[in-house]
């Protein structure tokens, strides 16, 4: 088995629990690669994880941003990820570094169990896509300007929001920039899409949680531009009269889960409910 590091190399400690994630897999028979400059400092074989190169693993040693950033190389090579979290709450990664140990034991013995959550696909016409399994959201580029954005689900007309943005998320990312924005959780196991908008100063402000298959376009409708952005990654800018369409994407994330919480369990622990 080859394991993919991606490390987010300005946290305090991604360093050493990637030395020793590393010492783990090659005592367990298990061969480790990364990009260069991670590489380089562990002294493994140097890859670049666009896809062209093969790996069964992705290993994201850092906070949700990193596993975020993992997300993009697991989705091109069509493998399963986990992340180690070194981040202050770690949703998304929910391996903890004195794990790392039993966590390499079983990738080495096949033991763990993978699950797939659905992702968003953004596209903008003439511009591109991007995919990603928090959210997209399309929101203001100027500072003290609404932006005013028509929103059809599925062809009908819907609502124009006139607000800071546009929040599309996954239940997966339901607890991210959505649960800020006011917006509900959604157990992950709930396929939908969930559209939250930010500081709405419309009469309607409530977040709508809508079908997994449905299509979202959102047209500019003043002059304001509108920026986009997946999983924090910029997709490009739209201008009054452009689109941008939001939809489920055709590949799902396949995320390896090692704690087996409980979805109860998980918020009360991340959201320190107890």
């Amino acid at each position: 088995m080859r394991i993919a590091l991606v490390v987010h190399n300005r946290l305090e400690r991604a360093d050493e629990v990637a030395r020793m994630l590393t010492q783990h897999a090659h005592a367990a028979g298990l061969e480790v690669v990364a990009d260069e400059g991670v590489a380089d400092f562990l002294g493994v074989e140097a890859m670049h994880l666009d896809g062209s190169w093969p790996f069964d693993v992705v290993a994201a040693i850092g906070g949700d941003g990193t596993v975020l950033r993992a997300v993009q190389h697991a989705l091109s090579n069509d493998v399963p990820l986990f992340g180690v979290n070194l981040g202050r709450i770690g949703f998304l990664a929910d391996v903890e570094p004195d794990q790392v140990g039993h966590v390499v034991d079983q990738l080495a013995a096949g033991t763990w169990t993978e699950v797939e959550r659905m992702a968003l696909e953004a596209s903008i016409p003439g511009v591109g896509s991007l995919v990603g399994v928090n959210d997209v959201v399309v929101e203001k580029v100027l500072n003290q300007r609404l932006v005013s954005i028509d929103v059809a689900i599925d062809g009908d007309p819907f609502l124009t929001y006139h607000a800071d943005g546009l929040v599309f998320s996954t239940p997966l990312g339901s607890t991210a920039y959505n649960l800020s924005a006011g917006g509900p959780l959604v157990h992950p196991d709930v396929e939908s899409i969930i559209l939250t908008p930010v500081a709405n100063h419309s009469l309607f402000s409530s977040a709508i949680v809508l079908p997994a298959d449905v299509e979202l376009r959102c047209t500019v409708a003043r002059e304001w531009p509108v920026g986009v952005n997946v999983d924090g990654h910029e997709l490009g800018s739209a201008a009054e009269g452009e689109q941008i369409i939001i939809r489920r994407a055709e590949r799902k994330v396949r995320f390896i889960d090692f704690s087996r919480r409980s979805y109860p369990r998980l918020l009360t622990e991340k959201l320190k409910l107890e």
